[in-house]
């Protein structure tokens, strides 16, 4: 049986990532990932982070982009503070809106730029 949550307490929680996204002295990142885990792309995010209202996360600030460090494909992407502490991992990006992050290639060549267009998460 799945539990479910309101408004109120889905906010409470999103509030809570964003931050931990925003603690440490800088900005909190996402990183983008190959199959073997290595990092693509290193995208710095905005302080604060999101905002969030009616049980969603919106980032700030975009759009964002970062070069790329890899010529290879990205599959995957976590989010983690100014330190490197990982706050939301496990994100899935592929070719259409059924993984978490959309992009529209994921197949990228070094220095080619990567950008985040729209961002959110949605709380449950």
């Amino acid at each position: 049986m799945s539990v479910n949550y309101d408004i109120p307490t889905i906010n409470d929680r999103l509030d809570d990532v964003v931050s931990h996204i925003d603690a440490g002295p800088g900005v909190g990142k996402m990183r983008l990932l190959s199959q073997s885990a290595g990092t693509v792309s290193l995208i710095s995010l905005q302080k604060p982070s999101g905002t969030v209202g009616g049980g969603i996360l919106t980032f700030s600030g975009l759009p964002l982009g970062a070069t790329t460090l890899l010529s290879t494909n990205i599959v995957a992407a976590d989010i983690e503070d100014s330190t490197g502490v990982v706050v939301v991992s496990g994100l899935t990006v592929g070719q259409s809106t059924s993984y978490d992050i959309f992009m529209g290639t994921t197949l990228v060549d070094v220095g080619q730029t990567v950008t985040l267009t729209s961002a959110t998460i949605t709380g449950v």
